[in-house]
């Protein structure tokens, strides 16, 4: 796993999500390398999970090209140019199926 992703991850963690996957998805998409799901026991936990990796990243010169996140949503994402990171609150995970979807490509992480 690349040090972009291992900063990633660790402030994911840092924020209690669960179930972290990171699919490799270079070859069915131009715009991003790397897909990161995880899922998060409430919106709040969520917010905070996308808010750690927004406003941490700077100290490792990964910049944010975008970010969702309200305590009203279910799913939330940040977008770091190569790295999309999903945090899907309770059960709209499975709703949404991106696992599903991604379930052919390479895992790094499971």
């Amino acid at each position: 796993m690349n040090k972009k992703l291992n900063v990633v991850v660790n402030m994911l963690e840092k924020a209690v999500v669960r179930d972290i996957i990171i699919y490799d998805m270079k070859n069915i998409t131009p715009f991003y390398d790397y897909a990161v799901i995880c899922t998060a026991n409430t919106s709040r936990q969520a917010s905070a999970a996308i808010n750690y990796v927004r406003k941490d990243v700077g100290e490792f010169n990964i910049d944010v090209k975008g970010y969702h996140t309200s305590s009203e949503t279910k799913w939330h994402l940040v977008d770091l140019g190569d790295i999309v990171v999903h945090v899907f609150v309770g059960d709209e995970r499975e709703k949404y199926n991106l696992d599903g979807m991604y379930s052919m490509q390479d895992m790094l992480i499971e």
